[in-house]
């Protein structure tokens, strides 16, 4: 049996400095380690292989996926 993914909350470590930009998050999400407009620099930036990475929306933006 598949158990259901663990909520991480990640608007204790986000902020408005953060939306509309890439992030890369330590792997116990304790932490924004870095930020960037383009992914290619961010992953260039970051030596963490473990990095999470993570693009954020606009707070005024809801994401819902299309099936």
């Amino acid at each position: 049996m598949i158990e259901r993914a663990q909520m991480i909350d990640l608007s204790e470590i986000l902020n408005a400095s953060h939306e509309n930009k890439w992030v890369a998050i330590a792997p116990d999400y304790s932490r924004v380690l870095a930020a960037a407009d383009i992914l290619g620099k961010l992953m260039h930036s970051i030596k963490n292989s473990d990095a999470i990475f993570h693009r954020v929306l606009p707070r005024d933006v809801s994401f819902a996926p299309q099936m």
